[in-house]
């Protein structure tokens, strides 16, 4: 029941930077604080000061959750009863009075459903409370995919002040997921009380995991017994209940990659399974488990085994070249050229590794687990590395949960280094992941040198801009600029190009730039993976710079400053998450009109990050009399800054916003006037 069986897919669920485990808790001495809530039940009260948040548009005043394990022939489902209210505060809310709930088929002929669904809209009126309950019309069901099914519910009569309240139960068997669903705490709204319970039989051992920057006000832990299996009737459970109490909305900020690594709430996976006489089997209790589990795959470790059908290309690429780097190279461009990535993740193959090279099409498991089967045949010491994409969430080496992973990338050691491979893209070179597999860390899966592998990038993200202009006294620029891509930034723009074509990308460019005038546009490094991307224009921009009297008042950052500081709120709870490095420059030579001297221009600045985190640097100078120059250059030497880093980040971006929107001011001297 509990193996995992080939073609199982690992199901992609949010993920949580986990800051704290669960322990167990102690009974409260004090009054239980849960509000006293009964469905159906709304009182005057609960219609007026719902929150002090006068910027949300709705609030959860209840939102409770008891989830329980049942077995009905010999098979386990988990159940879960869930009962929301929430009050309706703003027109933007009332798609709150829709609930989507979806449910998964199972390949056995056991499926997830919803049961006993109740819902009703409260109004007050005249002192009144008007109930409106749910309605035949208001819940229909569509077939979502050909494993999901979806179950829609949209409650009558919302208006603003209105409550929605709602309670259903979902049954859940275990050959569909035997894991109990995640649950969240906080939400983008306020949220009252939040309160989760749930009894585990000894049989299975959880594990729990609490996220979040939020305090939990109950979190409680007892003994007690169930009657699960027949004629093993009082065995032992444990029973949990966790609960928090005002919960802010959760906020999103600048940088913040994935909402589900800093909200407040707790998650699950199954790590052990016993039942007494019969053998334990162990998923995920620690890494070596974990590990074991992936290799004994047949899908995973399974699938490397069986490559056979590679080992005439690895002889055809061993013959062709000499040199250990040569002949990695050349395995990956192999499988980069031959199969196409169809863009879904994928922690275990999706099919018959034959058959994706047959096919020429794959995940990113079927590409890059096929990579390490070849390098192997290659003679070649290569792993695979599995890892948490950007938005799935970060994987935290505490604790292992193969749920928390939903890609993989091949390994091989060069020169002393690991070097990261990840063949789904034709763009990328040896030792260059993609941006959304940046995220922090991985694990090189082995069942003798496992280990913690780091994600962060050696490349950065390179942007350079080098001009040299005239300006005219009608304030008119004309001149050439470059435009250097070189890192992830030249992936990036490489890959829009090579897609788009030229003229496509220049119209990006014309509408990028609305100011420029472009007689004349040449691009070089458009072949994949070279060094750098270049693009070079000869163009005008007319009105360049404002006029008063005899004045010139010039911004010599001109279409590319930076205006707008990301980074706005006093305080940050959250890490800044840039994913790369990086470096912006800009560098301009203006010659300016006949007759006009600069008489006042930005003072020089350089503002430099503490542990020497960043930089900030910006002048401008006036040579040979008539040549105004310009430097800005931006440096972030780390990819992530945390919360505790914020305030000189922040004061960095607005020293920069402030010094890129001063102006140059050119006053036209005596000589001119007499002409």
């Amino acid at each position: 029941m509990f193996s995992l069986q080939p073609g199982y897919r690992f199901s992609v669920l949010t993920i949580v930077f986990f800051l704290a485990g669960l322990t167990l808790a102690f009974a409260q001495k004090l009054a239980d604080p849960a509000p006293k809530i009964k469905f159906g039940v709304v009182t005057p009260d609960q219609f007026v000061n719902a929150t002090a948040d006068s910027t949300a548009e709705a609030v959860v005043l209840y939102d409770y959750g008891e989830a329980s394990f049942e077995a009905e022939s010999g098979n386990i489902w988990l159940t879960v009863t869930h009962h929301v209210r929430t009050k309706i505060c703003k027109k933007s809310a009332y798609g709150r009075a829709t609930l989507q709930l979806t449910t998964r088929r199972g390949t056995s002929g056991q499926h997830e459903f919803i049961s006993n669904f109740e819902g009703y809209t409260y109004n007050k009126a005249n002192g009144d409370i008007s109930i409106d309950p749910l309605s035949k019309s208001g819940h229909f069901t569509e077939k979502a995919s050909t494993e999901y099914w979806m179950e829609k519910y949209t409650l009558p009569n919302v208006h603003e002040g209105s409550i929605i309240e709602y309670r259903y139960t979902r049954h859940t068997p275990f050959s569909v997921n035997y894991n109990p669903r995640t649950w969240r705490f906080q939400q983008d709204i306020p949220v009252k009380w939040s309160e989760y319970r749930i009894t585990i039989p000894d049989y299975f051992y959880y594990k729990m995991l609490q996220s979040g920057y939020l305090l939990m006000l109950v979190n409680e832990h007892k003994k007690t017994s169930v009657d699960l299996f027949a004629g093993e009737n009082g065995a032992s459970a444990s029973a949990y209940r966790f609960a928090m109490k005002d919960i802010p909305a959760f906020r999103d900020e600048a940088y913040v990659i994935n909402d589900e690594d800093y909200l407040a709430k707790i998650d699950f996976e199954l790590a052990r399974y016993q039942r007494p006489g019969q053998r334990t089997q162990d998923f995920s209790v620690d890494w070596p488990d974990l590990d074991r589990t992936l290799l004994e795959h047949p899908d995973f470790g399974g699938q490397i085994k069986r490559a056979g059908f590679l080992r005439e290309t690895a002889k055809t690429l061993l013959s062709q070249h000499a040199d250990t780097l040569g002949r990695i190279t050349a395995a990956y461009e192999f499988i980069q050229k031959n199969i196409k990535w169809n863009n879904e993740a994928g922690l275990v193959a999706s099919q018959d590794l034959r058959r994706v090279f047959e096919n020429k099409k794959g995940d990113a498991a079927d590409i890059n687990l096929m990579l390490v089967a070849l390098l192997r045949e290659m003679d070649i010491d290569a792993n695979p590395v599995i890892l948490s994409t950007r938005d799935h969430g970060r994987i935290n080496e505490a604790y292992a949960l193969i749920k928390k992973f939903n890609y993989v990338v091949a390994q091989v050691w060069v020169g002393g280094k690991d070097v990261l491979l990840d063949a789904t893209d034709d763009f990328l070179v040896p030792g260059m992941l993609p941006l959304h597999s940046l995220n922090q860390t991985g694990r090189l899966v082995d069942s003798k040198k496992a280990r913690f592998v780091s994600l962060v990038p050696v490349e950065r993200d390179i942007e350079a801009y080098t001009g040299t202009f005239t300006l005219d006294e009608d304030g008119e620029l004309s001149g050439t600029i470059r435009h250097s891509h070189g890192g992830y930034d030249a992936l990036s723009a490489r890959k829009s190009f090579t897609t788009d074509g030229k003229t496509k990308y220049l119209d990006g460019i014309r509408k990028k730039q609305p100011a420029w005038q472009i007689e004349k546009a040449e691009f070089s490094g458009t072949e994949v993976k070279s060094s750098a991307f270049n693009e070079d224009y000869t163009l005008t921009i007319p009105e360049a710079c404002g006029r008063a009297g005899d004045r010139l008042y010039f911004r010599p950052m001109i279409t590319q400053a930076h205006t707008i500081n990301p980074f706005k709120e006093p305080e940050r709870v959250y890490p800044v998450d840039f994913g790369v490095q990086s470096e912006e420059t800009f560098i301009a030579t203006y010659t300016l009109p006949q007759g006009f001297t600069v008489e006042e221009m930005p003072k020089p600045v350089s503002m430099v990050l503490p542990e020497n985190g960043g930089r900030f640097i910006y002048q401008v100078s006036v040579n040979d009399g008539n040549k105004l120059q310009v430097i800005s250059r931006i440096l972030l030497r780390k990819p992530m800054f945390y919360a505790g880093e914020y305030g000189p980040l922040r004061e960095l971006f607005s020293r920069i916003v402030a010094k890129h929107a001063e102006q140059v001011v050119l006053k036209r001297g005596v000589i001119a006037d007499k002409k």
